[in-house]
């Protein structure tokens, strides 16, 4: 109950930090446009640049014109207008305090989809110089809502709200009905605002967190509960721990699901819906990645359980590397998304990456050979954690296959680790896998060991191969196979009915042993290196006759010769 009030409890604090950056980004944004500006004019001509009101962009214009119009500044929301100078002294309060009005209340379209070029962008039935950035809907008709380019004397090409939509503004802003519910509420919650809003919105705002919040945590709990009762009824393993990770993120999803419902009929001013969308829209895409880590967690265990009984080939190490790989993309993928509702421009970012993937495949091609070894090795499925292989000269134990190596513990018991790089190269001999084990020894009995005798070991050796349990009768082979230098060559092969290393050996000592016994009672025995010399008697007396001169000293050697 602890852990499901912490995730519930925190899927709230996330709700509500929705409202809280919806509408504490205004002031902030307002403050910061001319710092937003000034990043740009390492990126745009200067005579572009030199606007301090960011009307350079169709999107600048638009955004601009509502940060100035809710913040109460007139002035400088009139220079977003087409007007001249004596049309802005007599008219331009009234039409920015309309078009703003009808912003608010009747504009339709994506303020974040509005170009951000200096140029625009091309619109098919638009003039060049124009842009078409949504219409105004009243009464179930539309009117276009363009901005027209323009060169300013003094801040050089700008985009402004057209002297045509200007216009129609008067007509428009008097169709407008008034707020029904205004009318019926208490006179201080309309007066007073906060952030330009009225006090009534921003309680609305914050009421609604909670009643979203409340609705989506009884949909999640009564889902959970009918997906028990279907587990039971169909008989299904328990898997209440699968859905209590999933209604924390279930609940935030719903929950700025509902709220985002009842901002639209609740209705705000145009400049919070913006940031308040594209605040609900990074809770969406956090709360969706969320809510896909613990599916992909339970398609690990459920795969993992697989692999341990047998009925899937795939290994444990290779679901938890794709665990891995499914939650870095399923990451990547989310912090690509957010940084385009932000802003940015995920072109550049895309590309970026490819030529860092490059830089960095050049720099990790040891790291990434092992990488790509390891997964050829668990997708293959040549060795497995417990088996026993021959990898070279060296016969062990897998311990642990890893991404970049495999740890093998070998017959003396030190640790073997191999790059999987060169693993994926080599010729590996999967002993585990073998379904019988080669018993094949050589060895030599005297030369002096009678044909009778020889044919008679050879008989009892055959006899004890085939009347044993563990040895594979139909392969038991032992032949007289040659003439050696110090002995009669005797040749045993056989196959042991088992895979396991250990009883092998013990096996394989069992029929040493015996084998010893039978060349016992054999009367014959193993032949050992030995090296017959044989001389004659003159050549012994010459060679004593040479060792002896050789002691003689030089000077009584002449005289005697």
């Amino acid at each position: 109950m602890v852990s499901r009030t912490r995730s519930h409890c925190i899927a709230s604090l996330l709700a509500i930090g929705i409202s809280t950056g919806a509408l504490c980004q205004v002031p902030p944004v307002v403050a910061s446009q001319p710092a937003t500006q000034t990043s740009k004019d390492h990126e745009e001509p200067s005579e572009q640049a030199s606007d301090p009101l960011g009307r350079t962009t169709p999107h600048g214009t638009v955004i601009g014109f509502l940060q100035n119009a809710q913040s109460g500044k007139i002035k400088e929301a009139a220079q977003y207008l087409q007007l001249s100078k004596r049309e802005r002294n007599a008219q331009g309060e009234r039409l920015v305090k309309e078009l703003h009005a009808l912003m608010d209340n009747a504009f339709v379209g994506r303020v974040g989809a509005i170009s951000d070029r200096p140029e625009g962008s091309v619109q098919v039935g638009v003039p060049q110089d124009h842009e078409r950035i949504g219409v105004f809907r009243i009464n179930g008709s539309e009117t276009d809502v363009d901005l027209v380019h323009v060169s300013d004397p003094v801040a050089g090409d700008v985009w402004l709200f057209s002297s045509k939509v200007l216009a129609q503004v008067p007509d428009l802003f008097s169709q407008i009905e008034g707020s029904e519910l205004e009318a019926e509420l208490p006179g201080f919650l309309v007066r007073n605002e906060f952030f330009s809003t009225p006090l009534w919105r921003v309680l609305a705002f914050v009421l609604l967190i909670f009643v979203s919040f409340g609705v989506a945590w009884v949909i999640v709990h009564l889902a959970r509960l009918a997906m028990r009762g279907w587990a039971r009824v169909r008989h299904h393993p328990d898997s209440s721990g699968v859905y209590a990770s999933l209604s924390a993120p279930a609940i935030l999803i719903l929950t700025v699901l509902f709220h985002l419902l009842g901002i639209y009929l609740l209705g705000a001013p145009l400049l919070i819906r913006v940031y308040y969308y594209r605040a609900a829209a990074l809770m969406l895409v956090a709360g969706i990645a969320w809510l896909i880590f613990p599916l992909i967690n339970r398609w690990g265990e459920r795969a993992r359980r697989r692999a341990m009984a047998g009925s899937s080939g795939h290994s444990d190490s290779l679901v938890f590397l794709g665990q891995k790989i499914l939650k870095v993309l399923v990451v990547v993928v989310a912090v690509l998304l957010m940084l385009s509702i932000l802003g940015f421009d995920m072109t550049t970012a895309i590309a970026g990456l490819g030529i860092g993937s490059i830089a960095i495949a050049f720099a990790a091609q040891k790291t990434l050979e092992n990488l790509l070894g390891g997964i050829s090795i668990l997708g293959d499925q040549v060795i497995r954690v417990g088996e026993t292989c021959r990898v070279g000269e060296e016969v062990g134990t897998v311990e642990d296959i890893s991404l970049r190596s495999t740890r093998i513990r070998t017959l003396a018991r030190t640790e073997l680790s191999v790059p999987n790089g060169q693993l994926a190269n080599m010729s590996v001999e999967n002993i585990s896998r073998s379904d019988k084990s080669l018993f094949k020894e050589k060895f030599g009995v005297r030369h002096e060991t009678s044909s009778a005798q020889l044919r008679s070991l050879l008989a009892e050796i055959r006899e004890l191969l085939h009347n044993h349990s563990k040895v594979d009768a139909n392969r038991v082979r032992v032949r007289f196979v040659g003439f050696g230098e110090s002995s009669l060559d005797i040749e045993i092969n056989c196959h042991i009915l088992t895979n396991q290393l250990p009883e092998f050996l013990a096996i394989r000592e069992e029929l040493l042993l015996r084998i010893m016994d039978i060349v016992a009672e054999a009367g014959v025995g193993f032949a050992f290196p030995t090296r017959t010399l044989y001389l004659n008697k003159e050549a012994d007396e010459r060679a004593r006759q040479n060792a002896a001169k050789a002691d003689i000293p030089p000077e009584l050697r002449r005289k005697t010769g």
